[in-house]
Formats: C-alpha cells, structure tokens, sequence
C-alpha cells in the first residue's frame, strides 16, 4: 500500500540529510548569521552541541510576521526564481536549515529587526509551535538548540562522544573565522571560552591567533587572477591535508581542483607531507554549481582548469620570494598580544528575555652514493650549461582590508580580505660568501639574513635542470663504446610497441634490435660512464610495465643519475669551485630544492638568531 508521509515524519527524514551532528546544526546557524550582515557572532555548546547550542547574532534579524514562516521547509529570502541560482552569493539559499533543526530538536528563538522597538521569542519542539510572545532583545538573533535528535534516538545513537563532536564545531568556528575577519566571534563550551576574534578585518592576524602555531607563523601571501591567501614554505607540512583551508565565494568547500592546483604551484619542492594553505578562490556564481549536496561542502567549477592554472601559478610565484625559504629555526607566532580576559556571557534564552550584549568583551585565543667523475672539470662549465632563470621576480600585492557594510539590512557580500606582508623575490646577486662548515655546507649572507647551503642538494639541482633540459629539447650527447652491450628483456618487454625506444635514443643512447629478446647498445649518454648507462637502461626497461608515461620514467631516472653525479657533504670545494656553484644554481628554473624535494638552502634572520640568544 502507497502512502503519504506524515509531514513531521518527512521533515525529520529529510532532516537527516542536512543535520548530521551537531557541528552540521552550527554551521548552519553560523551561515545565517553571516547572511544576516552580523558583524559579532556568539556560539555557545554545551555537552560537544549534543544538549546544547546557541549562536547569538547582531545581524539584521527577522520580523515577527515572518518568524514562523522562517521554520517552513524552503522558506528562504535568498531565492525567488530559477535563474536566481546562477547568482547565488549568500551561504545559505535552500531554507532547508531552520527546518532541518527545529525538526530534530527543542528550539527557542528571539530575534528583533533594527526598526522595532521589541522582538519577538518562538518556542518549538520537534517543528511544532509550543508558544509565541512579545520579548526585549537586542538587534539580531538568537537561536538554542537543545537535545539534538530527542525524538530520533537512532540517530543520537550514532552520534560521537561530547569531546569529539564539541571539537569538530570548534574546528569548524576556526574555520569560519578565518574566511570572515571582520565579524568578531566568540566560542565558548562548557561555559569556557575557547577562543575570540577582534573582527578588524585583519586576515594574517586573525590566522595567526586562531593557530598560534609555527605551522602559520611564517605564512607566504599568494595573489592571483581568482586566488589569495596565505601558504607555508616547502618545508612547513603537515601529514595530513588538515592544514589546508579553501574558501570559494566565502562558502567553505573540498574541491580536488583546487588541490590539484595547490600541488602543482609547489612542484617538487615538497619532499613529503602537505603544506599549510589557506586559499580564497573568488569566482563568478555564475561558474559554480554549489547546489549538487545538502551540506554545500562540494561544489563544480564551470572553468575547473583556468581555477587550476590560475592557482598553481600564484601558488609558484608566491614561493619565489625570499620570504618562501625555509627558516633553519623554528618561528613563533607573529601574533603575540597579550590576551583580555573575557566574560562568557551564557544566558538561557528559556530563562527570561535576550537581552544579552553580542558584542561585549573579545580576546585574542592564547593561542645517495656513487662514483664521482671529473666534478671538478665539470664546475668550471656549468655556468656556460645551465639553464636560463625563469622570472624569479614575485611581485608583492597589497590588497585592501574588507570592513563591515554600514547598512543594517544589508548582507555582507564577501570579499577576501588578505593584506599581503612585504615580501621580496629572492635575488643571488645580494648573497655575499661567509664561510664553509663540516665540507658540506656553504654559508652566504644577504642583508640581515643568513642563508645556509647545502652543497650536494645544490648540486643535484644543477645536474638535474642539465640533464632534463638536454632529454626534453632533444639535444643528443652520445659516446660511442668500443664494445657493444647486449641487454635482454622479458618477452612482453619485447614483443611491445617499439614507444619505448625513443625516450631512450633521446636520452642519447645508440640503441636497436638485436633479435631473441635481446637489444644491443652502441653508444651512451656522454654524461654517464658505462656502468651508470648499462644501469639506467636496465631500471628503465624494468619500469616500464608500471609507468604512466614513458618521460616519466626517464626524467624519474634522472633524478638518480643527478644525485648520484653531484659533489657529496664531506667532499671539499674551493672557494671558487663554491662560486661556480652558487652561480650555476642562480641559473636554475627552480633553485629551491633538490629533485627530491628536500631544501637546497635555509635562511637564519637576525632577529631569530638574537631571539635564540635571548636578546629579543
């Protein structure tokens, strides 16, 4: 037999997509404080948001003739047509959200527009009205969520303990925090606060007080056509992508585009792990589709790759600056003002009217080895060989801090508020020679900075560029050998398209078909003796059955032979066999690190090598 649903057994149904947890409650009300232009945000949980929730707002709050209509499923002032979700600005727009909640929990609202003189307090249980009266109350909103999934047990079942879910809505408001520097908030749990922002529009600060960490110590500004934000150097990484925050239009999104993006701009500097990255991606409505899940957390970009490439570019330019050089010694956070004191100001709103201040006190949160041959006649050509600098010259860009609109009714239109730092591109010509330790290290100055070099990565670097660049312009340096190698292969290998020899004639091997599974080599690279070329035809040929591409391969095994060629930490060079060095590495497209990832030089401050000392 076909029925009709019960209504409030749908809406606790259809609740169940949109609230998950209580951190999905929070985010919700948080979004339409935001909406609602406030300017100070109040999120209060008490036993991890399971028992309760409140997010108490300055915004421009709601009318009492609409207050029930806001609790309707689909009731919403952001959509009126169709084509309205081509447009869409606001974070939320569905109107499921109110509904979703009310359904699954016990609600009190009180809530005042600025052009009242009294506001209005709702009381709901599992989305029916109990009562309705006439209440003072500051401007804006207040909404308490009590006893999330009373009336689904299931579903409370399921749910984490007060810990785990009271730190996933923390993590959450920190995120939040972070996209809006201009809205104050203030988190408390268990009567607690855990952290507040001073809503100055300050983006750098606001991170920096939020994660007093030396993961955000140190941060990079990025600008693009689309992109700003902040990322860490190539060696400040996390294990996991925790780290990494990506905000498109102002609504916190997952997106493997932008990923893919962020990954790309750094390249091989990364040795492993994932950088720090908080992203603002700005793009027209238009070109997004943000209606594809209830929890708005995945979206579709219409122009994925120009999204891609443009952040991969500011990501990559960003990382020139000198600024982008790993510090040799751990920083501190930036950010070091001495905390206020605040006062939680938790007032039930079952308890009598809202009258409660949302803007009252704030604080900041306390927040390889291998035979080495002919190096030395090699240094005095590689300034001749190297390859020309691509444009190291990262400009700096200074954009304006957003501040809160002055209309009261107005909703905040987002607009990423980065202020950049003054960075420099790193130049070379600036470095000046101080010194040389344990055979391995070259210690250069600039300024009031100290840079450390490691000799082998620089040198690996050097090869590396050399080598790649002959292989993919196909510039063929081969040596004939007075006796001919046979190499043989598995009959797979054999019996395959004959691809697999051209990456390898390109590399500058003389090679061909010798019949019987067998492939007879005439000359070889005239940068590798013979043992390394019989080796890197033999890891090559062994490789191809897992490779993605022939290059990669090749250029894989490059990376090898470039290690092993450079001058190795304990081999002593001369003062001016450590100038063609440095010199040849200037030359470099990317002289930050090694082919591995691993730094090729570390930076040492005046001030943190006088902090170190206790002198500052």
């Amino acid at each position: 037999m076909i029925r009709v649903l019960d209504k409030h057994i749908a809406d606790k149904i259809a609740a169940g997509e949109v609230i998950e947890r209580p951190v999905s409650a929070v985010k919700e009300l948080v979004e339409n404080s935001i909406d609602a232009g406030a300017g100070s945000i109040i999120v209060e949980i008490r036993g991890g948001g399971k028992s309760y929730i409140r997010v108490t707002d300055d915004g421009c709050g709601i009318t009492p003739e609409e207050v029930e209509t806001a609790f309707l499923r689909h009731a919403t002032s952001k959509i009126e047509s169709i084509s309205d979700l081509d447009n869409i600005r606001s974070l939320g727009f569905r109107g499921e959200a109110l509904a979703s909640i009310a359904a699954v929990s016990k609600i009190t609202i009180v809530t005042r527009t600025p052009d009242r003189n009294a506001g209005v307090r709702l009381m709901m249980h599992g989305g029916r009205v109990l009562s309705r009266e006439t209440a003072g109350a500051n401007r804006g909103t207040t909404i308490v969520a009590e006893d999330l999934f009373y009336n689904t047990p299931a579903r409370r079942k399921f749910m984490g303990s007060d810990a785990r879910e009271g730190s996933a809505v923390i993590e959450l408001l920190q995120q939040y925090a972070v996209c809006y520097p201009y809205v104050k908030f203030m988190v408390i749990r268990n009567g607690d606060t855990v952290f507040t922002t001073r809503g100055d529009g300050n983006t750098l600060q606001t991170i920096q007080s939020i994660y007093p960490d030396t993961d955000h110590a140190g941060l990079i500004s990025v600008s693009g056509a689309h992109v700003s934000g902040f990322i860490s150097d190539s060696g400040t990484v996390k294990s996991t992508r925790r780290g990494q925050l990506f905000f498109v239009n102002g609504r916190l999104v997952d997106s493997k585009i932008i990923e893919k993006g962020l990954s790309a701009g750094y390249g091989r500097r990364v040795f492993s792990g994932y950088p720090v990255a908080i992203l603002f991606i700005d793009a027209d409505p238009s070109d997004i589709d943000v209606n594809i899940h209830p929890g708005k957390r995945e979206i579709r970009f219409l122009k994925a790759q120009d999204v891609s490439s443009d952040i991969t570019s500011a990501v990559s330019n960003a990382l020139m600056s000198r600024e982008s050089v790993p510090s040799g010694i751990m920083p501190h956070s930036s950010y070091s003002e001495e905390p206020e004191k605040p006062v939680p100001q938790a007032i039930p709103v079952s308890s009598g009217p809202e009258t409660q201040d949302p803007s009252a006190s704030y604080s900041t949160a306390p927040m390889y080895t291998g035979e080495q041959s002919s190096i030395r006649d090699y240094l005095g050509s590689l300034k001749r060989n190297t390859l020309s600098s691509s444009g190291q010259d990262a400009v700096s860009q200074e954009e304006p801090q957003s501040t809160v609109p002055d209309s009261d009714d107005t909703l905040h239109e987002w607009v990423p508020s980065v202020t950049a730092p003054s960075e420099r591109p790193f130049s070379f010509d600036e470095l000046v020679y101080r010194g040389y330790l344990f055979d391995a290290y070259i210690v250069m100055q600039s300024a009031d900075t100290v840079y450390l070099f490691d000799q082998h990565a620089a040198h690996e670097r050097i090869f590396y560029e050399r080598f790649t660049e002959h292989y993919l312009k196909g510039e063929k340096f081969t040596q004939p050998i007075l006796t001919p190698i046979t190499i043989s292969v598995s009959a797979d290998v054999y019996y395959m398209s004959r691809e697999w020899l051209a990456p390898l004639e390109r590399a500058g091997y003389d090679i061909e078909d010798f019949g019987a599974d067998t492939f007879i080599i005439r000359g070889i690279p005239s940068y590798m003796d013979l043992s390394e070329a019989v080796s890197f035809a033999q890891s090559y040929l062994e490789a191809l059955e897992e490779a993605s591409g022939l290059n990669d391969i090749v250029i894989d095994k490059l990376i090898m032979r470039s290690c092993k060629s450079a001058v190795k930490a304990g081999e002593h060079l001369s003062e001016p066999e450590i100038k063609d060095l440095i010199d040849s590495l200037a030359e470099c497209k990317n002289p930050y690190c090694c082919p591995h990832g691993r730094p090729v030089f570390i930076r040492y401050t005046k001030y943190e090598i006088e902090r170190s000392f206790k002198r500052k």
